[in-house]
């Protein structure tokens, strides 16, 4: 077997079994630490407020933070619940994209080209508290300067959301994403 070297990495887990949701703290920490970009790939964006806070706030102190989450998703419910939070990061200047290419079903986060988290668990509720997860937290630049390689080569099969656009979807979609959001902790 080869040796690849040596890397710094933190198995987090979290589940029912839990007194503490590790993943969910870990990624709260690494976000709250970033000095210069958060991104963030995901299935299902239903963030708990501790970490839409934690987002926004970043955006505002100057971090870029891009959000990249599937235009389709296997849950219409998810979806819906996913975009009602769209408008919301938006509005603190984070930046979100569709993947247009079929669903994408990564879970990563890079911190400042120098953290990553990669694993099971999702960006919401479910994840957090609820589910059996395990993510394997990575310190190193040279894996995270690859996973932002990775999320780049991602952006080239997205579009951006802008605000304005966003802002004018129909009255029906905001009325099933108010919905689904109120189902977001089941979801």
């Amino acid at each position: 077997m080869e040796n690849c070297g040596e890397i710094a990495v933190q198995i987090a887990a979290s589940g029912p079994d839990s007194n503490w949701p590790h993943i969910m703290e870990a990624i709260f920490t690494a976000i709250n630490s970033a000095d210069k970009s958060i991104h963030i790939t995901t299935p299902y964006f239903i963030p708990n407020d501790q970490i839409l806070t934690a987002l926004k706030t970043a955006s505002r102190r100057g971090v870029e933070v891009k959000l990249l989450l599937p235009k389709k998703g296997d849950s219409w419910a998810a979806k819906y619940a996913t975009n009602s939070y769209i408008l919301d990061v938006l509005e603190s200047d984070i930046e979100v994209y569709h993947y247009c290419k079929g669903m994408i079903h990564a879970k990563t986060m890079v911190i400042d080209g120098e953290f990553s988290s990669v694993g099971t668990s999702n960006m919401d509720y479910r994840s957090f508290e609820i589910n059996f997860e395990i993510n394997a937290l990575i310190y190193n630049k040279e894996f995270s300067q690859k996973m932002i390689a990775i999320f780049n080569d991602d952006i080239e099969d997205c579009e951006q959301i802008n605000i304005d656009e966003w802002k004018e979807r129909g009255l029906v979609k905001r009325l099933k994403e108010s919905f689904c959001r109120l189902w977001a902790p089941l979801l």
